[in-house]
């Protein structure tokens, strides 16, 4: 069962109707959870409903199984708007008035940030859902894990690639946010530790920006890289691929566009924004839809084809895996207690949808994240493809095709 609050995306009567059925199951003796993800603008919105999703999928099929601890889970929406302030109200509302044992979610790093101070005040467990920023579990914090990507490893998913064809020259293009800024350093840092010997330099824009022609032009005729990094999402994300296929500058045979926000969330909305533009592109993303998921992650990727007709994108999935974790957990500890949950999942060992998930208790960016979680670099080579169709080139192990150029 789901409560959603602050959730504008939803008309009058659904909101009424939502608010009815958790006020008659807040009357039950239920196991409440918290959910969160930007759900109307400013955030991004649209990811946010795919990553909701994946969190209310996992509640409705533990409560399905027979609930935890015999009784059903009740799972109560915030909506953060990509507002730190707003993000942080939320946890604070969801731990001290509805009394949550647990939060799985969200998408904004910068979100993330804030939220995890409040889960650290009071002593309640996180799952971060797709929140990438390095900095989130280099906090440290016990009551912080993460089962998403984060940033430095798709930074050297991206170095790797880079190395392995040869690359001495990369640029980057990166919005003003936590997470574009992280890319672009962590792929310095990656390119200096690896000794990868690439020349690197990258540009901040606003991630409002409409007009990326100038900034493109520069790099087509001064920098001139051999590889660019995008890491602006969408819709900015989209523009910069049109626009650097308008100028006539990438992908080319010169220098070829890795998409570090992996747009290709959908393929409809995807082609229909860029059209021509996203032929030779790189999708640097958490999920490949061609690559085989565990049997849960099947099933999950079978029930969003059903219902939406179309691929998923790795948010389902993040979702899932965030919710299924945080839920694992109170059933392995037998009880709500704050203090025994998170000492589960600091020793789970959990088969989700897309591997088997483990939190590492290193330190710095491996404290409490699922260290192997799957990444991927893929590659299309024609226009309108389906992500499912597109040739996979990282890692090495799945790889089905050589960098291509036009």
């Amino acid at each position: 069962m789901t409560r959603i609050q602050n959730n504008k995306l939803l008309s009058g009567v659904a909101l009424a109707a939502a608010l009815s059925l958790g006020t008659a199951a807040g009357a039950a003796d239920t196991i409440k959870v918290g959910g969160v993800a930007p759900l109307s603008a400013p955030g991004s919105y649209q990811q946010g409903q795919e990553l909701v999703y994946g969190l209310e999928w996992a509640v409705d099929d533990v409560n399905a199984a027979g609930g935890l601890l015999g009784k059903q889970v009740e799972l109560i929406i915030e909506d953060t708007r990509n507002t730190p302030a707003q993000g942080a109200t939320a946890i604070e509302k969801l731990i001290t008035h509805d009394g949550v044992v647990g939060v799985a979610g969200e998408y904004h790093s910068s979100v993330c940030k804030a939220e995890i101070e409040v889960f650290h005040q009071h002593g309640v467990p996180f799952v971060i859902g797709s929140c990438w920023g390095d900095f989130l579990t280099e906090a440290g914090y016990d009551e912080v894990f993460r089962t998403s990507v984060y940033s430095s490893k798709m930074a050297e998913n991206m170095v790797a690639l880079m190395m392995a064809n040869g690359v001495k020259k990369a640029a980057a293009l990166v919005e003003d946010s936590d997470y574009g800024v992280g890319i672009a350093k962590n792929l310095e840092i990656v390119i200096e530790r690896l000794n990868a010997g690439i020349e690197f330099s990258y540009d901040v824009v606003e991630r409002a920006t409409k007009d990326f022609v100038p900034i493109l032009l520069k790099y087509k005729t001064q920098v001139q890289p051999e590889v660019l990094i995008a890491a602006v999402t969408p819709p900015g994300g989209f523009l910069v691929l049109k626009q650097a296929h308008e100028i006539r500058f990438a992908p080319s045979a010169e220098t070829v566009i890795i998409d570090g926000t992996c747009t290709a969330q959908n393929d409809k909305v995807f082609w229909e924004a860029v059209r021509d533009a996203g032929q030779y592109v790189l999708m640097s993303c958490p999920f490949s839809p061609s690559v085989q998921l565990t049997e849960l992650g099947e099933t999950i990727k079978q029930r969003y084809i059903d219902r939406f007709e179309r691929q998923p994108n790795y948010l389902p999935l993040q979702g899932y895996d965030a919710m299924y974790a945080l839920l694992t957990a109170i059933e392995k500890a037998g009880s709500t207690d704050r203090k025994a949950i998170i000492a589960e999942l600091q020793g789970l060992n959990l088969t989700g949808t897309r591997g088997d998930i483990v939190f590492s208790q290193e330190d710095g960016v491996y404290h409490q994240q699922w260290k192997d979680v799957p990444t991927f670099i893929f590659q299309y080579s024609e226009v309108g493809q389906s992500a499912a169709d597109a040739e996979v080139l990282y890692p090495p192990q799945f790889a089905t095709s050589e960098l291509m150029r036009p």
